[in-house]
């Protein structure tokens, strides 16, 4: 199965990809899933090849129209016309939060060879005025929306809003049902819950493998999948029922898919498809996190390395993931197999929870958190990633796994906000390491009624600035002591020589300077990567990016 690298979808992008989708997945005769032969991103929107112009009618199916009498049918702001040759789809500003800094949502339908998509659009607009029926759709006619907020149950932008996400992978990544043993089809529908929006998927196999443990590690992988959590399984003698939670926080749905026996035509039963990206081979065994590889040189097996944060530096818990997972990345791409379980926080609960729909009375279900692929690296580099509830026994659990399966792991969260660390018998870090943003360091003590920038203040040696340094930043109470710093640099901040002095007063004291990083995106390149961001997590960022965070990574290694 090729694969394509999807770039991160903003909500109101995401939004119109799902009203699209629930169009798509209740037509019959598709032999292919949701009638989609190629789902590609482009510039800002997404193209869609579809097989058949039934497929096609299908989303004119939900423009919206007005009767003389009546409700609105349609989906109320989605907008198309035609772009060359091509079918345009979009949303009106008044149907999502506008922002100068993101184009408006778009997506790009074609139809089978040769189809001519403005007559079936035209066509369709002929049957709807010959029904007594308004157009809508134009998006060069202004349409100011609803004089007043319409009731959920007729608003199919507000119930697919809070999941959206959701139907947007859904439509970038149709090719992965077809992928699995006995591929039939698929049908898609969505259904209001007590927690927000599920989505129901109804899978149809022939043959007698359901192949359910697949499904579940293809759906729980955040590359290839959509990095969703197991809720529940249960299977039958006719059919097997799978949930799916998204991560906390992600979407309102549960996405459910539910596989059923049909009848098989002699020599029309298709064999999987296998997909590299999940250890595929073809006749061979899939491989999961866990498995023990031979040892690159110079690599040194199962350290466990914890970040700290520096409340006094601004630099926060989810910045410092980030952080981590960018070093492991570029450990990943040198051919270490690297793990970053993330200990859950507590700062969110703080906020209620977010995104929650009006009708909700209930929160999403949560659940089962496992390794999964955090990130592609060449082989036999792996990258994967864990939450762990915030508790002794899942911590001890979860390293204690990475420690037999890993080369390399960073622990992220693993103390409160004090920095007062969780400490447990059953775990224990092996280094613990200060992630602080890089200023210039001290120079000069002004004097009093003088700002820091005067000229005639006290000067400083660079022993005295790195003592100021630490009293500053390192005058907290800590269990265990530190390996030394990291340091976030900017383009602005690069060390000098009073710098490069005051270093190695810090290394001199305990505490030295292990690195300075670069802190301007998430993306990391490497050896057989592309040009191109290489996964869904990943933004663009400078070349030269990526050679100062490799030399900085490997740096960092040499020296823990």
């Amino acid at each position: 199965m090729p694969i394509r690298y999807h770039a991160p979808t903003r909500k109101e992008q995401a939004l119109l990809e799902a009203v699209l989708v629930s169009g798509l997945g209740n037509v019959e005769g598709q032999t292919r899933p949701f009638g989609v032969r190629e789902a590609k991103p482009v510039d800002e929107g997404l193209l869609l090849r579809l097989e058949r112009s039934a497929d096609v009618t299908s989303l004119l199916g939900l423009l919206p129209c007005r009767p003389k009498k009546g409700p609105w049918r349609g989906v109320r702001g989605l907008t198309v016309q035609m772009d060359g040759a091509r079918l345009r789809f979009g949303l009106r500003a008044w149907a999502f939060e506008a922002s100068w800094r993101s184009p408006a949502p778009a997506v790009w339908a074609t139809g089978p060879h040769g189809q001519d998509l403005s007559a079936l659009l035209a066509a369709h607009t002929a049957h709807v005025l010959a029904s007594g029926q308004a157009v809508h759709w134009d998006p060069l006619r202004e349409d100011c929306g609803p004089g007043r907020r319409e009731p959920v149950e007729r608003s199919a932008l507000r119930r697919l809003l809070v999941s959206c996400s959701m139907g947007s992978a859904l439509l970038r990544r149709p090719r992965l049902w077809d992928s699995l043993a006995g591929y039939a089809g698929v049908r898609l529908n969505t259904e209001m819950a007590e927690h927000g929006l599920d989505w129901s998927l109804e899978r149809q196999v022939m043959g007698e493998v359901f192949d359910e443990e697949r499904l579940i590690e293809v759906l729980e992988d955040r590359v290839v999948g959509f990095g969703v959590q197991l809720l529940d399984h249960t299977c039958g003698p006719e059919g097997c029922t799978v949930r799916m939670a998204p991560r906390p926080y992600a979407c309102r749905g549960v996405l459910t898919i539910r596989s059923r026996r049909v009848p098989s035509p002699a020599g029309a039963m298709p064999g999987p498809r296998p997909l590299t990206i999940v250890g595929d081979r073809r006749g061979v065994s899939r491989s999961r996190c866990g498995e023990r590889r031979s040892e690159p040189e110079g690599m040194k097996r199962s350290r466990v390395v914890q970040l700290l944060d520096a409340p006094s530096a601004g630099v926060e818990r989810d910045h410092l993931a980030r952080v981590a997972e960018r070093i492991a990345a570029a450990w990943a791409a040198r051919g270490s197999a690297v793990g970053v379980p993330l200990v859950e926080g507590s700062s969110l609960a703080l906020f209620g929870d977010p995104g929650r729909p009006e009708w909700a009375t209930t929160t999403v279900p949560k659940g089962i958190a496992r390794w999964t692929r955090l990130r592609l690296a060449p082989p036999p580099g792996q990258l994967w990633s864990l939450t762990v509830p915030n508790n002794s026994n899942a911590i001890g659990v979860a390293l204690q796994h990475a420690r037999t399966a890993l080369d390399q792991v960073f622990l992220i969260g693993a103390y409160d906000g004090l920095m007062q660390e969780v400490t447990s018998p059953k775990w224990a870090a092996d280094l613990r390491i200060l992630v602080h943003r890089a200023r210039r360091f001290e120079r000069r003590i002004p004097l009093p009624g003088k700002t820091t920038d005067a000229d005639d203040g006290v000067p400083l040696t660079p022993a005295e600035s790195a003592v100021q340094w630490r009293s500053e930043n390192l005058g907290r109470v800590c269990s265990h002591p530190l390996a030394g710093l990291v340091l976030l640099t900017d383009d602005a901040v690069a060390p000098d020589e009073f710098d490069v002095a005051v270093d190695e007063q810090l290394a001199r004291y305990g505490t030295p300077v292990l690195g300075r990083f670069p802190d301007h995106g998430l993306v990391i390149r490497g050896p057989q990567h592309s040009d191109h961001p290489p996964t869904v997590l990943d933004l663009e960022a400078q070349p030269h990016d990526h050679a100062q965070l490799a030399a900085a990574a490997d740096a960092l290694h040499l020296r823990l």
